[in-house]
């Protein structure tokens, strides 16, 4: 019996630490992926994840909101730092880039879909279990992020394509990525 104890707390802790450092591995993972193989889709999906911070650090601002010390991604014993966008915004904003690329493409992928909504459940859980809000809150915050999201890509799907780069000027062989980028 204590063995299976400690090894749920053992599961539950490092859920919540993988949760914790999702928004950074989401931010990292795109902007590596953009920088390093000049993926413009990855480009796009980073800037996306940009304007989401900055959109929550608006209304945070403006509402005069107080960082919670359990949403904290790091905590010392001196202080705390937290991201402007909660955690369930963030996977939230990333769940419905997601869903809307499937859906534009017209290919229902269930593994994935299946897997990317039941991280943004757990996502979920893992915020109210820590104590960074109750339910509704952490609901409320995926439900901010998905309508983010989905409003996001629909502004930019004409240029989410993967050869993007490579169709846009056929005729000049010299076109490079910064080219593409600093006209949009």
């Amino acid at each position: 019996m204590e063995i299976s104890g400690g090894l749920a707390l053992f599961i539950k802790a490092l859920t919540n630490t993988l949760v914790r450092l999702m928004p950074i591995g989401l931010y990292t993972g795109s902007a590596m992926s953009s920088f390093v193989f000049s993926d413009f889709r990855a480009t796009i999906l980073f800037i996306g994840f940009m304007i989401n911070e900055f959109i929550s650090l608006g209304y945070r601002l403006i509402l005069r909101g107080k960082s919670n010390p359990q949403c904290a991604v790091v905590r010392t014993d001196n202080g705390h730092f937290s991201l402007p966008s909660p955690i369930p915004q963030t996977v939230g904003f990333f769940v419905a880039f997601y869903l809307m690329k499937m859906y534009e493409e017209g290919e229902f992928e269930p593994l994935q879909f299946f897997t990317i909504v039941s991280l943004l459940v757990i996502v979920i859980w893992s915020r109210v279990n820590v104590g960074c809000g109750s339910t509704l809150d952490m609901v409320f915050s995926a439900s901010v992020g998905l309508l983010l999201g989905s409003g996001y890509y629909w502004i930019v799907r004409d240029y989410y394509k993967h050869d993007y780069l490579k169709t846009k000027d056929t005729e000049n062989e010299n076109l490079t990525y910064d080219d593409v980028f600093f006209k949009l």
